[in-house]
Formats: structure tokens, C-alpha cells, sequence
């Protein structure tokens, strides 16, 4: 009887070491991939929004153009910072970190594609207060398509810069994406995979093989920007990405998209995959939707050649 409540303890005292350890190891991670602070900016503009503060910032004058960065762990409005002086010349240019992402505060909860409609609808009623032309980025154009269709009125033209196709959004949650974000949910063993998962490698990766086009063209400190957004908020950062990667964020547009009667374009990387039918999906449900292919670009045109994309944008934005 002596001897097993030894292995007992034993057990008990080595999982709780263990535990300790990756404890250590999370919090080790999460305070050296925001040391160098990239993403602190001078203004600190937030909207008061009732499932957590958004933070926001404004530049320039004239007819407001919401820029909606892409749905992912890294995704912030950093994402855009290249192209938002080219946009300001004409415009009052506003970009946010979506509930969940960036420097926005990061609640333990879930988070659907209709938490992420009322956000933007309720930010371009309370902050922007007029009518407002908006870009998105990958996924998020099924958040400006719905909240385009719940809300006409608030909104102008959309330009979508590769978005997500029409069977990707549909998926819903199976049980594997439902495990799968229920695990990440876990106070220890979620944060440990959500720090594999959003390694610095990862972050490199992304960019060289699914962002840029010529890996050349990356600019100093951009990755690490992303890698940055990716944990600010500590150990609460994993519940969005436990949204997304269980599906939670994904919504049929198809109906939307029919009735929509805004102005909408789509910008594409020329390197992208799946580019071609996604173009032919949105304008099968919407042959009003007009689209261009990017040259020598691939998953974020508005990074890798931002002059151009702007541009491009303002021509839309402008007719």
C-alpha cells in the first residue's frame, strides 16, 4: 500500500513539473515575441464596443474607406500600413484590429462570422457615421457581404482582394473542428498548441509561400509584426484562432451575394491558387462583380506591391 501511494505521488508531483514547465514555456513565448513592441501606436484610438474594446486608427480626408485585414492569428491592421497613405490622399482611411486579433481586446469566448458583422456594422454607425466604401482581405469578405446585406445603407463599394472562395465558406463545423477548437480552449494544453501552431516559423512560412509572390520583396520587420499580433493579449489570443480553425467564422454569402446591389469588385493575385473559380463562383451569384488578375503577386497584392494596389483601388473607389 506505502509503495503505491509513492507512484502516486510520484506521478503526481512529475505531472505537475510537467505542467509548470509548459506553463513557463507559454508565458517565455507569449513575453518574447511582443518585446519589441512594433505594434504600439501613438494615437491608442479604441472603440468601446460591448464584447471588448476595437482598437482603430484614422488618416486622411474625404469619402471613409474601411480597410478589414485578413482572419488569422496575425492578422492586424499592420497588414495594410503600406498602402494607407496612397489611400489617404482622397479618402479618410479606417482600419481596425477585429475582435479577437491584434492589439483589440481578446475575450474567452466564440467567435462567429455574426459577432464579426455587428463589429463592423456597429463601428461604421458609432465612429465612421456616414456611408462607407469598404476592402477586405481573404476571408473577411464574407463579413463585409453580410454586413452589407443586414444593413444596406451603411455601405458604398466593396472591393475584395482575394477573397475566400464560396465552398470555402460554406464548411461547417464537423466534429473534428469542433474538437479541435474545444481543445484549444484548454488552459494549458490549448496555449501550447496555439504557440506551435503560430510559431515565428510559421509566420516565415506564410509569407513565402502563401502572401508574397517574390520572397525578395518582404520587408524588414514585417513578419515580425505579424508575429507580434499573433500574441499580444497573452494566453486569451487562442480563443479567435480556436473560432477560426473550427469554422465558426465561415457563413454561406451565396444568398447575400445575390441580393446585393452595391458596387463590387475583386483584386486577385496572379500567383493564386484557385483564383479562376473563385472570380467565377462570386460573379456566377453576381455578374455585376467586376475583377482584375494582379501581376507577380500571390496571397496579399495590398503587401507585396502596395502602390499598385492602391492605385488599383482608387480607381474603383473613384468612379
Amino acid at each position: 500500500m506505502k509503495e503505491s501511494r509513492k507512484k502516486l505521488l510520484k506521478g503526481i508531483v512529475t505531472a505537475a513539473v510537467a505542467a509548470g514547465a509548459v506553463y513557463g514555456m507559454n508565458r517565455l513565448v507569449f513575453f518574447l515575441s511582443t518585446m519589441k513592441d512594433l505594434l504600439t501606436s501613438k494615437e491608442k484610438s479604441y472603440y468601446n464596443w460591448r464584447f471588448g474594446d476595437i482598437y482603430y486608427a484614422r488618416k486622411g480626408e474625404g469619402r471613409p474607406v474601411l480597410l478589414l485585414h485578413q482572419l488569422s492569428a496575425s492578422g492586424s491592421d499592420c497588414e495594410w500600413q503600406s498602402m494607407i497613405d496612397e489611400l489617404a490622399e482622397n479618402h479618410t482611411v479606417y482600419t481596425i484590429d477585429l475582435p479577437g486579433c491584434g492589439r483589440s481586446q481578446k475575450e474567452k469566448m466564440v467567435y462567429t462570422n455574426y459577432l464579426y458583422v455587428q463589429a463592423v456594422n456597429d463601428f461604421v454607425k458609432h465612429v465612421i457615421k456616414t456611408k462607407t466604401d469598404i476592402i477586405t482581405s481573404g476571408d473577411t469578405s464574407s463579413i463585409a457581404v453580410m454586413a452589407c446585406h443586414s444593413e444596406p445603407s451603411l455601405y458604398g463599394r466593396f472591393i475584395f482582394i482575394n477573397p475566400e472562395s464560396l465552398d470555402h465558406m460554406i464548411k461547417t463545423p464537423g466534429p473534428q473542428q469542433k474538437c479541435l477548437s474545444y481543445l484549444l480552449q484548454l488552459p494549458l494544453v490549448g496555449t501550447l498548441y496555439y504557440v506551435l501552431a503560430n510559431s515565428r516559423w510559421k509566420v516565415k512560412r506564410d509569407f513565402r509561400a502563401k502572401y508574397y509572390y517574390n520572397g525578395d520583396r518582404i520587408e524588414p520587420g514585417m513578419e515580425d509584426m505579424f508575429y507580434e499580433a499573433a500574441h499580444l493579449g497573452g494566453f486569451a489570443a487562442r480563443f479567435a484562432y480556436a473560432s477560426q480553425v473550427g469554422y465558426y467564422t465561415r457563413i454561406n454569402v451565396v444568398y447575400a451575394l445575390k441580393q446585393i446591389d452595391h458596387s463590387m469588385y475583386i483584386i486577385g493575385g496572379e500567383a493564386m491558387e484557385g483564383m479562376d473559380d473563385t472570380i467565377t463562383g462570386y460573379t456566377h451569384f453576381n455578374p455585376a462583380i467586376e475583377a482584375v488578375r494582379m501581376e507577380g503577386t500571390k496571397g496579399m497584392p495590398h503587401i507585396e506591391k502596395p502602390v499598385e494596389t492602391a492605385d488599383l483601388c482608387k480607381l474603383y473607389l473613384e468612379r
